[in-house]
């Protein structure tokens, strides 16, 4: 019997190794085909756009958003009156009606009294409870007018950049451009950041684009269980099969980026493109940070589109249209940009990313500059930006500082939903220290970590307010620097309203990365209205 015992549990035990094992190996299996899938995706970049319409219908950006309808519950429901059955006293027996009569005449009285109270405490109840759901429905009739104010002003915006393209006016032109790329989606590793420059008199766009470091392309190439060290192994990925893969990157990028541009122009607005790409990185020789152009393309309208893209390899077409592409990209081994002279004045440029201030500039002068050096680390002299403009954060670090000499210093810790997760993530004079330390306020400045943030914190918001008082905030001006980098970003909010309130920023997550955006966007009924609109119980 006891043998009969060992040989089971021993073959037990062989079936869970073996189980085990199947784990294991299917888990290496996933890793390995996680990978694949990336180099899929980097492989498939310019096929990916030619699938769909690269055209922004800005029509469509009209439509109204839907407001909840307003839920008499969200108060709670009424409170029940009270029942006279539960006052009921019950009479005596009646050996008790010879001895008690007179204490079960009391009770009764007292039990009447007390359903009286009752009756008036539910009474006083029903006042409050209708009280609330009175607020509760002016709030939700404030946020809707709100909302179609906002949303009106936001379709004037957008039917006056339509006006404005389809007289080519070289600020539209440029704004809707850089919509469609930022509507674009690529791979993880991608900067997604850019510079667009137009010029009305000869149509001409010139785009400087940041293109992704080597390693986009991921090092591993499988992964195996080794069932002897119960570890799982990757095999690298052969330094020529990167190679070859990030220079394909590259020259479909660059292919992507122009055709996007072309395919979303419906009306024509340019006839020319100039696309360089840059890249930030170390320089392997020199261990320096550097900025090379990898790929420089100068191209027609016309002669674009003659190209099937559909059915090109990267490599030759760009061969064709004359473009020049680094020999090794991988070893930034850098290419001219192309500088076109004496045919270009720009009438409008737009920078996506404060990263690309080294970009090729535009002069006065009718020409597109060489390249420039970016400013020096230690520069003191912020990046001014405009509403609505979103730039890259680097660190996790930032420090925020109001220069306006009225208004308070605000910040709010808000979820998915833009909505704080608790009354706590309102940071204010009151409450100066987020709950671990992620944001502390001091006079009018406030520090933040973003490594300390919540991982359910999407975004920081940053207020500027007349704190208890409706004197007016705007415009207000703060600026936005990485302790020790020395550079910053500063933003002074439109002045065209005044308002008591206005949410003067905000840093939000993208993929995984922090952002700045400049937003200057007012409440007219002042802090209390903003933060109970970003969900923070202020009654």
């Amino acid at each position: 019997m006891a043998a009969a015992r060992s040989r089971a549990t021993v073959q037990d035990q062989k079936v869970r190794d073996r189980l085990y094992a199947e784990d294991r190996i299917r888990e290496a299996a996933e890793d390995t085909a996680h990978v694949e899938r990336q180099v899929q995706l980097l492989q498939s970049v310019l096929a990916s756009t030619l699938e769909i319409d690269d055209h922004l219908d800005l029509e469509a950006l009209k439509q109204a958003p839907s407001l909840p309808a307003f839920d008499p519950l969200e108060v709670g429901e009424p409170p029940p009156p009270p029942l006279e059955d539960d006052f009921v006293v019950e009479g005596p027996s009646a050996l008790g009606r010879m001895f008690a009569a007179s204490k079960h005449a009391a009770r009764a009285q007292q039990s009447q009294a007390d359903y009286q109270q009752a009756l008036d405490d539910h009474r006083v109840a029903l006042q409050q409870h209708a009280q609330l759901l009175e607020r509760a429905r002016l709030r939700h009739e404030a946020q809707a007018a709100r909302q179609a104010e906002e949303h009106q002003q936001y379709v004037e915006e957008v039917s006056a950049l339509q006006r404005d393209l389809a007289a080519r006016q070289p600020e539209a032109v440029v704004r809707y451009l850089d919509l469609v790329l930022e509507a674009a989606e690529y791979p993880d590793g991608f900067p997604h950041s850019w510079r667009l420059a137009y010029a009305s008199s000869s149509w001409h766009l010139a785009i400087d684009y940041e293109l992704p470091r080597v390693d986009v392309v991921p090092a591993d190439k499988a992964y195996k269980y080794v069932r002897s060290s119960d570890t799982i192994t990757a095999s690298a990925r052969p330094a020529a099969q990167v190679r070859s893969i990030y220079s394909d990157v590259l020259r479909q990028t660059a292919l992507r980026v122009v055709h996007e541009v072309l395919e979303a122009d419906r009306g024509g607005a340019v006839r020319s493109v100039v696309f360089n790409g840059y890249v930030n990185d170390t320089d392997p020789a020199t261990g320096r940070e550097v900025r090379r152009c990898l790929v420089a393309l100068a191209t027609s309208r016309e002669r674009f589109l003659q190209v099937d893209l559909g059915r090109v390899d990267p490599a030759a077409c760009l061969t064709h249209l004359e473009a020049r592409v680094s020999k090794d990209p991988s070893k930034l081994q850098p290419v001219e940009p192309i500088v076109l002279t004496g045919s270009l004045e720009a009438d409008f440029t737009l920078d996506t990313d404060s990263a690309l201030d080294a970009l090729p500039d535009i002069s006065p002068g009718g020409q597109v500059g060489r390249e420039q050096l970016p400013p020096s680390a230690g520069s003191a002299e912020p990046q001014e930006l405009v509403a609505g403009q979103n730039v890259p954060l680097t660190g996790q670090r930032f420090q925020v500082d109001l220069l306006s000499t009225h208004g308070d210093l605000s910040v709010l810790l808000v979820g998915a939903s833009q909505r704080v997760n608790q009354d706590e993530d309102f940071i204010f004079y009151n409450n100066p220290r987020s709950a671990g330390g992620a944001v502390t306020l001091a006079g009018n400045g406030a520090s933040i970590d973003t490594a300390l943030l919540p991982p359910s914190c999407e975004s920081v918001v940053l207020v500027v307010s007349a704190g208890d008082g409706d004197e007016p905030v705007t415009p207000a001006t703060a600026v936005l620097q990485q302790p020790g980098a020395g550079v910053g970003f500063r933003f002074r909010s439109p002045d065209a309203v005044h308002v008591s309130a206005l949410v003067w920023g905000e840093l939000y997550r993208r993929d995984g990365n922090w952002r700045l955006r400049a937003i200057g966007q007012g409440w007219a009924d002042g802090l209390a209205g903003l933060a109970r609109d970003y969900g923070v119980d202020v009654d």
